[in-house]
């Protein structure tokens, strides 16, 4: 009886050893394609929708004090194209916000003032509106109707330019120089005198 029984643990363990045996393989192999499927539909999107590969290229450059700020284009309110590069030779106030930011609501009061007193001079702002954050941008377009904003509203609608500028805090400010480098970065609203202290070349 007892070598019966032994028998049999002996014969279920081989079986057991023997299904492991194909599991592992089969699984591994399993994973191996799930990866490469992956990898295949990842290349195809880039391959075949050059705005992804755009994008891509966005997601890659980050900005940082000292360097090159990423270029990006975005549609403004009006649909039309909007393009860092195109204020190259300017000095580029570019603010990142949204319309449920209370801080933002206190600070584009601040930033109207500042282009009124500087508007004919070399320096613009850009309110590049976080509108991946927002519920939709009509939002966004009666907020602006509502504070009578004089400047360039890009929209980012799907949230690269804001990956690419690592914004972490609305609103966050990013002072860019005619050449194109950035020079500052302020986390948290801005008033008139810092704006004001920053065009000087102050910390």
């Amino acid at each position: 009886m007892q070598r019966r029984f032994q028998f049999t643990i002996l014969v279920g363990l081989i079986v057991f050893l023997g299904f492991m045996a194909w599991r592992i393989p089969n699984t591994a192999e399993q994973t191996k394609q799930t990866v490469e499927h992956m990898k295949a539909e990842q290349s195809n999107r880039n391959g075949d929708n050059p705005e992804s590969a755009e994008v891509a290229n966005v997601q890659s450059a980050i900005a940082e004090i000292g360097k090159e700020a990423p270029d990006f284009t975005l549609q403004n309110l009006e649909g039309e194209d909007v393009s860092l590069s195109d204020y190259r030779g300017k000095t580029v106030i570019l603010n990142f916000w949204t319309t449920w930011c209370t801080y933002c609501k206190k600070e584009i009061p601040e930033l109207i003032n500042f282009h009124h007193l500087h508007e004919n001079e070399e320096v613009v702002i850009l309110a590049v509106n976080l509108s991946s954050e927002e519920e939709n941008v009509e939002q966004v377009a009666i907020f602006a109707k509502e504070f009578e904003i004089p400047f360039q509203v890009p929209l980012d609608t799907e949230g690269m330019v804001g990956q690419s500028y690592q914004i972490i805090v609305i609103p966050t400010t990013f002072i860019i120089d005619p050449d194109g480098l950035v020079k500052n970065k302020i986390m948290g609203p801005v008033n008139l005198d810092q704006l004001e202290q920053q065009l000087k070349g102050g910390g």
